[in-house]
């Protein structure tokens, strides 16, 4: 399963809701562009977030469904600060991994009226994903690259606390976010998570105030 699969679950609740409704899309971006880097179809600088960037440097297709459905707006991020792509949920994953999802048992469709809301079958994926990762949290598991970007993601949409309730019953708050920082700090994608959420955060709080900017 790819990551952005496995984010999207993370992320979607029993009734097929968003546990971060407004950063969804942030972090199944950041979650493809893992996958499609990992396919080697897209590579992203070692630069500071700030300046990174992200190349296309392979054609043709990836073989997946999902990454596959992505394609064709990857190209036009070629170039691209990988911040800026990540904050404006480039590439736009929701509809493939949703689709795929369906299409694999994992989530199903109910239709209510001009609605449709995919809802997980089960919660044994979602339910595994956070036993994992507190097991990471607690250093009892070894972090794979995938392990990082998911935890890193958690910690920016303030989730981590709530979805991995066994790591933040051991360690008090200031040492939980320490461990997930230390994990997850050098991670490019998740810093340009972070970045995101932070930018997202402060345009919807100058919004509030009646802040506008040319």
């Amino acid at each position: 399963m790819l990551t952005a699969e496995k984010t999207h679950l993370l992320l979607t609740r029993a009734d097929g809701r968003s546990e971060s409704p407004a950063h969804h899309g942030i972090a199944l971006s950041a979650a493809a562009l893992a996958d499609l880097r990992e396919a080697g179809m897209v590579r992203v600088e070692d630069a500071p977030v700030a300046s990174a960037r992200l190349w296309v440097v392979a054609g043709g297709t990836a073989g997946d469904p999902v990454l596959d459905g992505l394609l064709p707006g990857v190209d036009a991020l070629s170039g691209k600060k990988v911040s800026a792509v990540v904050a404006k949920g480039r590439p736009a994953a929701l509809k493939p991994v949703a689709a795929h999802l369906v299409e694999t048992g994992e989530l199903e469709e109910h239709k209510a009226f001009l609605t449709t809301r995919r809802v997980p079958v089960t919660t044994s994926v979602k339910d595994g994903l956070t036993s994992h990762l507190t097991a990471v949290v607690l250093d009892e598991a070894d972090p794979t690259a995938e392990d990082v970007l998911l935890l890193g993601i958690l910690q920016h949409l303030n989730l981590a606390r709530r979805l991995l309730p066994g790591a933040h019953e051991r360690y008090d708050r200031r040492e939980f976010t320490r461990r997930i920082e230390a994990l997850t700090r050098s991670d490019l994608l998740v810093q340009a998570v972070r970045a995101a959420v932070a930018g997202r955060g402060g345009a919807i709080a100058a919004t509030a105030a009646g802040v506008t900017s040319d």
